[in-house]
């Protein structure tokens, strides 16, 4: 049957077939309910028929379908390996040729600070999408290596030392340093801070604080931020033990200015030396522990009720 035809013509061409079946049958003398079960029966061949080429062209479909995405795969794969292996042979041959590696040395340099600008523009998107991630910003390492061990610093600064020079009277005591490397005080250098103070500067800057510096490490496996730490008060309600000793690191911006309000930089620390800074809280029997690993040796620890150890960068 054409395929332009109407409905109504499919319909009347059916009716007029069906009455010739019909005609054909009362003539070789077949029931009625015989000629619709012989109508029916041929009905339900054709819709078998027309199921199992569906099913077949399914399959064979979806055949193809696994075929070409695993010859793309493995075109992929071979592709990868062959690029890596390209870059494996041009590493090797720019570490281990000398002329190479001066030359390639000498042109990079200069694009070092173009590509880190734009890789830094690319992650802009997942910066707004993420912004949790900037609290890894001033981590100096994400993973550490457990089998690398740095060298222990040189006691021959302190171990000569046998009493803790008092330079408070000094217009700058780092004039009187015998080296750099030797400890001395200075009293009377900043205000007063207490944990109230610290509590009331959070209070009054939580929204920054919960972004920008809330993580803290403690020896109350408990408290795993500032607002732990807060909520708890700790002045008002001491540990059982009395012996809580807890690290906050501030090193973003805008909470180090807050700190810088209540821990003003010392007069005799030039501006030119960046700080970083740690905010040691301590209970009467906190246990001892080593002072925050630093890579110079010049350090500031300015004493309170809560400790702030300042490192050169």
């Amino acid at each position: 049957m054409p395929l332009n035809v109407s409905r109504e013509e499919v319909f009347t061409s059916y009716k007029h077939e069906v009455k010739k079946l019909r005609r054909l049958g009362r003539e070789w003398r077949v029931k009625d309910s015989d000629i619709d079960e012989i109508i029916h029966h041929s009905f339900q061949l054709f819709e078998d028929q027309h199921k199992t080429k569906s099913v077949e062209y399914s399959s064979d479909r979806i055949s193809t379908k696994s075929i070409r995405f695993f010859y793309s795969f493995q075109h992929i794969v071979r592709i990868t390996v062959v690029m890596f292996l390209i870059l494996t042979a041009a590493c090797l041959f720019i570490t281990y040729h000398k002329p190479t590696y001066n030359v390639v040395v000498r042109n990079v340099q200069e694009l070092i600070y173009p590509i880190m600008k734009c890789l830094r523009r690319v992650t802009l998107p997942v910066v707004k999408a993420m912004p949790s991630v900037t609290v890894w910003y001033d981590e100096m390492c994400l993973l550490e290596n457990p089998h690398f061990q740095a060298t222990d610093m040189n006691c021959w600064a302190c171990e000569e030392v046998r009493s803790v020079l008092d330079l408070s009277k000094m217009h700058n005591p780092r004039d009187f340093q015998p080296h750099t490397g030797f400890p001395y005080i200075v009293k009377g250098a900043g205000a007063a801070v207490t944990y109230g103070t610290l509590q009331k500067m959070y209070e009054s800057n939580r929204h920054l604080i919960n972004r920008d510096a809330y993580r803290i490490s403690s020896t109350v496996h408990e408290w795993k931020s500032v607002a732990d730490l807060m909520e708890y008060s700790l002045e008002r309600n001491p540990t059982t033990n009395q012996d809580a000793h807890i690290e906050w690191r501030v090193n973003r911006l805008e909470p180090a200015r807050l700190l810088r309000k209540l821990f003003p930089r010392p007069s005799f620390i030039p501006n030119t030396v960046n700080m970083e800074r740690f905010i040691l809280v301590d209970e009467p029997k906190a246990p001892q522990y080593k002072l925050v690993c630093f890579e110079i040796g010049e350090a500031v620890l300015i004493t309170h009720f809560v400790l702030i150890f300042y490192k050169k960068m």
